[in-house]
């Protein structure tokens, strides 16, 4: 069980380096792509952690080094996508405030 979830926090780490690889080219539509299989991986692994926690089952020294190694590159790799998403969030919001402002602007009378 426990080496399941080191190879499920592994496989989790990748597909998250893989959606900041696809951020970091601006291929957004990947990126969600990819959350959808982060999160089923997330949601193994909350199953495990509770099965493990169930049967009493700890993770050895080794194995707990590791799955704190994974978390931090996942956390470190989930807040640079967050860096490189907020410019253009930034940038969706101001073309719809635009557009919005736009649209209740009436036409010059000549």
């Amino acid at each position: 069980m426990s080496k399941a979830l080191i190879n499920t926090y592994e496989s989790a780490a990748k597909i998250m380096e893989q959606m900041l690889l696809a951020a970091q080219q601006n291929a957004w539509e990947k990126v969600t792509e990819l959350e959808q299989s982060y999160m089923l991986k997330i949601e193994v692994i909350k199953t495990l952690e509770q099965n493990l926690r169930l049967q009493a089952e700890q993770l050895s020294q080794v194995q707990h080094l590791r799955k704190q190694e994974l978390v931090q590159k996942i956390l470190a790799d989930d807040g640079e996508i967050r860096n490189l998403l907020y410019p253009v969030m930034h940038r969706i919001t101001d073309m719809i405030f635009d557009a919005q402002l736009h649209a209740r602007t009436p036409p010059d009378v000549i």
